[in-house]
């Protein structure tokens, strides 16, 4: 049950952040999701905390990443990242769940979302996910989810490898 309420939380922070910031209007072409932005996002928080800093979430959207880090035990807060500078802090809130480091992310940026974004031509890319795999602790691996919304309704969460190959998909 937190786990379910710490994503909901982040989810709708994340979302909000993405529409606060605007984006493509109709008629426009998709934007590519900000995935070359996670590894300065990463170095910029980790200058400002730390090389030890311990994540709940990474996530890139169209025009920014937000990066979830775990603080005083249960908490977490949000820091976002635009390719030129690093907001954040956030106000702390309670959270929980799994948890990694930097060290266990290993992420092809240049083909990570070509399998998706052929497979699915009508859909459009609104997230790129990084989490921690398990059910608690410390995650020994992470997670790569590309989260699509089809012209025709619906979300699908499409899970992938490091470097973009389909593993399978979650229906949200």
């Amino acid at each position: 049950m937190r786990r379910a309420r710490l994503v909901g939380v982040l989810l709708a922070v994340s979302c909000s952040v993405l529409a606060a910031c605007g984006g493509g209007g109709e008629g426009s072409a998709t934007p590519a999701l900000r995935v070359d932005l996670i590894e300065p996002a990463l170095d910029a928080v980790e200058e400002t905390l730390g090389d030890s800093t311990t994540y709940f979430e990474v996530n890139a959207t169209p025009l920014v990443v937000n990066v979830f880090v775990a603080v005083e035990g249960a908490s977490v807060v949000q820091y976002i990242y635009d390719g030129e500078a690093l907001v954040g802090p956030s106000t702390p809130v309670e959270a929980g769940g799994v948890t990694f480091v930097r060290g266990i992310v290993d992420l092809n940026v240049d083909e990570v979302l070509d399998d998706v974004l052929r497979e699915l031509p009508e859909s459009e890319p609104t997230m790129f996910v990084v989490t921690g795999a398990g059910v608690s602790g410390a995650a020994l691996r992470v997670e790569y989810r590309v989260l699509m919304r089809s012209s025709r309704g619906g979300e699908l969460a499409v899970v992938v490898d490091a470097n973009g190959s389909i593993i399978g998909t979650d229906a949200e």
